[in-house]
């Protein structure tokens, strides 16, 4: 059908954008169930990484020592927009920016003004029939954000090398400098040894320089604890496993040992925490701990009590820890909204107010944990609530280059779409009044 009004031209030039919107950033898809993933916030998305992904038990691949597949998948969630989470909005990034390998329980964070994310350890299987655990033979990957592109710490980078390792407590703070401490190896790191560690490592994203803090009162060793930064440059690291010796089996930590590392004066201390009389607080592994927006309280949710296919689950599932002043106090209210599962090997993530959770392996108190999540939770860390509804944000973060390559993303078609509405208005305008300016030719007379 010809276009023959403005109408037609709004309508035609609207379908266009939305076409070319959906050319740049791709449809929203639905991950797959997994836990052991890692997660990095980047202004205002949440990039996922990799985790283990539960086998269907009537699978011809299923068995009894095979149950979990790794995923090498690189996707994020948007958080520019309302949603719920019945819909999140997540966009798929694997064809671009795939994984070298297949990967669970490393840990990523962000440096270089939110350039980079760095991924350190993990499990780093090969995705080939091969299926082995020596994919790679590099501590450190980074992500480049801009680029898509995956590489190692590269040509330039001295000190002492951190041994391949997983499950590590790690963070980095404002000087873009990553604390890594403690982690293990088994067979799915390359180790025939199941060894548990008790060492501070750093790594200086600036200097390309890593660093072992060799200092005396240093915990016990320990694995899948949880690190959480405070403001001040503090490190408190809670819960995990620990080894007297390698090969010997893991032990649980109680919830009460907490140690701490200030990262300006480079010394441990160990502190004490009550918890409330009635309530009897679950060693745990595989929990998560982020810092609420008050900055004296972390928020623990979930972890399992065991570790391995047998997961039950640890109790109370949500706990709070408040570091304001000692003896740290633990507190075990009960949020109200709808719930999470028990949940092991999620992540959290602390965005404005809301803690946002994702996946992560469904605990119980029977037996094996066989299911995983595929879902986002949401909570309001102003008042403790579940809640379903994303709302939309009130103060957009601060501009990055990311943010502005994704706006001269959006401004080019934009622009193009403007000169062809131009044109197209220009020819109909033409087709519809032109014929009212013609001068009629007259004969002349001969």
């Amino acid at each position: 059908m010809p276009i023959t009004n403005f109408k037609d031209v709004l309508s035609l030039l609207s379908m266009i954008f939305i076409l070319s919107q959906n050319f740049l950033y791709g449809h929203s898809f639905k991950p797959e169930p997994r836990g052991g993933h890692m997660a990095t916030l980047v202004n205002n998305k949440i990039y996922f990484m990799g985790g283990s992904r539960p086998i269907p038990t009537n699978s011809p691949v299923w068995s009894p020592t095979h149950q979990y597949n790794l995923s090498d998948e690189v996707f994020y969630l948007d958080l520019s927009s309302p949603f719920t989470i019945d819909s999140p909005p997540f966009t798929d990034l694997s064809d671009i920016s795939r994984m070298p390998f297949g990967s669970e329980k490393g840990t990523t964070v962000l440096g270089d003004n939110g350039h980079r994310i760095y991924l350190v350890g993990g499990v780093q299987q090969n995705m080939s029939l091969t299926l082995n655990y020596n994919a790679s033979d590099s501590i450190l990957w980074i992500y480049t954000i801009n680029s898509k592109l995956w590489n190692t710490s590269g040509p330039g980078t001295h000190g002492t090398l951190l041994p391949r390792r997983r499950s590590t407590a790690t963070i980095i703070n404002s000087k873009n400098v990553i604390y890594i401490f403690g982690g293990r190896v088994e067979v799915d790191t390359g180790s025939s040894v199941f060894t548990i560690y008790d060492d501070l490592f750093t790594f200086d994203t600036n200097l390309l320089e890593w660093n072992n803090l060799s200092l005396p009162n240093h915990p016990s060793k320990r694995s899948h604890c949880s690190a959480t930064l405070m403001p001040d440059g503090r490190i408190i690291y809670v819960g995990g496993l620990s080894q007297s010796n390698p090969g010997d089996n893991s032990t649980r930590i109680l919830m009460t040992e907490i140690y701490v590392f200030d990262t300006v004066q480079s010394t441990w201390s160990m502190k004490t925490a009550n918890s409330p009389d009635s309530v009897n607080i679950d060693p745990r592994v595989g929990h998560t701990a982020v810092l609420a927006p008050d900055n004296h309280t972390i928020v623990i949710l979930g972890g399992t009590q065991s570790y391995g296919l047998g997961q039950t689950s640890s109790y109370p599932e949500f706990v709070l820890l408040d570091v304001k002043s000692e003896p740290f106090q633990y507190s075990a209210p009960k949020p109200s909204g709808p719930a999470p599962p028990p949940l092991s090997f999620h992540t959290a993530t602390l965005y404005q107010n809301y803690m946002i959770v994702a996946f992560g392996n469904i605990t119980n108190d029977f037996g094996p944990s066989t299911n995983a999540s595929a879902d986002i939770y949401l909570m309001n860390l102003s008042n403790y609530t579940w809640v379903t509804q994303y709302e939309k944000i009130t103060s957009p973060p601060a501009t990055s280059s990311t943010d502005n390559t994704k706006l001269i993303a959006i401004i080019i078609p934009v622009v193009g779409l403007v000169i062809i509405g131009m044109g197209i208005i220009i020819i109909v305008w033409h087709r519809n009044h032109g014929k009212i300016h013609e001068t009629p030719l007259i004969e002349q007379p001969s």
